[in-house]
């Protein structure tokens, strides 16, 4: 390539990038995240380190704690049904939106490992959580509740994962652009509404859940920051591989895995393959279930949380007397 054509090409790159600026600034997040917004939000609300965690906390003070932390877009709402059944059955229950999402801040950092790791620590630390936690996970939150376990073993009691992230999900082209610097952020905020909304379609089987999670989930797109912090994760977590850390973590602690044989989102692999990095974990498959087992048979996944949480059947005896 001669100098001309390469001047034309840098050129062309450069142009492109100033119309998708501009495009991306026509469509920014309009809402910002202050004391207005989070009005309208269930829970409470701490000031960490790191800037304001909205949470939501559950059952008797004096129960064995149980933390649920959500996937990469989706906030504390997603744990809806299972946290109220863990409740009952007499845990601690506490969910939280991870940093960049829901009614929690939006920082300017890099959202990796150590920010995640930081927050929950934090969170705990301010809710005066002394006992070991039982860490419940989904996608994008299980190889944070791993990475926090491989870090603080002492302080986590065991670990159950639903559909987790790190086992490698194909990219489509649309989502290699995105990982480009200076235009992926741009492509990102052009097209990130659209193909997070269509995203929605393979979380469930069942429509029913679809439009619940939709309706709650469509609005928080609107929130300022949100495609920044995700698209940080995205680049920052170890979302396309966790083999490693999932098997140490399995010989540290208890492990339960959960997970819908008809995933769309967070497709399961090979039994072999999970057989080969969770050694020693407590493996449950489910027919006909896709990302959100919880939503899509909440007794269930209830039963087969509790059982791992417990260990006994009398945790199943009694979220079936509760929900019956």
């Amino acid at each position: 390539m001669n100098v001309d054509s390469l001047i034309w090409v840098v050129a062309g790159i450069a142009g492109i990038g100033a119309v998708l600026a501009l495009v991306g600034y026509l469509k920014r997040e309009p809402l910002p995240m202050n004391d207005a917004t989070r009005k309208r939000a269930r829970g409470s609300f701490l000031r960490l380190s790191q800037g304001t965690t909205h949470y939501l906390e559950e059952g008797s003070v004096d129960g064995e704690p149980v933390v649920l932390v959500p996937g990469a877009t989706l906030s504390l709402w997603i744990w809806d049904g299972l946290a109220e059944r863990l409740a009952a059955a007499g845990y601690r229950v506490i969910r939280y939106d991870l940093l960049g999402r829901g009614y929690s801040d939006r920082p300017k950092i890099v959202y990796g490992p150590d920010t995640f790791d930081r927050q929950l620590e934090d969170l705990l630390a301010a809710l005066n959580v002394r006992a070991p936690v039982h860490l419940v996970g989904l996608a994008f939150g299980c190889p944070i509740i791993a990475e926090f376990a491989r870090r603080h073993p002492s302080a986590v009691r065991q670990l159950c994962l639903l559909a987790p992230d790190g086992f490698g999900v194909a990219l489509s082209s649309s989502k290699r652009f995105v990982h480009l610097p200076f235009i992926g952020p741009y492509f990102f905020r052009l097209v990130g509404d659209k193909t997070l909304e269509q995203r929605l379609a393979a979380y469930s089987p069942n429509p029913a859940v679809i439009e619940r999670v939709r309706a709650q989930y469509l609005p928080e797109l609107k929130f300022k920051g949100f495609k920044r912090a995700l698209l940080s994760s995205i680049r920052n977590m170890p979302i396309h591989d966790a083999r490693s850390l999932y098997h140490k973590v399995d010989a540290l602690l208890k492990t339960t895995l959960i997970w819908g044989k008809a995933d769309r989102v967070t497709p399961m692999p090979d039994e072999s393959e999970l057989l080969s990095v969770f050694l020693r974990a407590d493996r449950h498959f489910l027919d006909g279930m896709g990302h959100l087992p919880h939503h899509e048979q909440p007794d269930l996944t209830a039963k087969l949380v509790l059982r791992a949480l417990r260990g006994d059947a009398a945790a199943i005896a009694s979220t079936k007397q509760a929900f019956a």
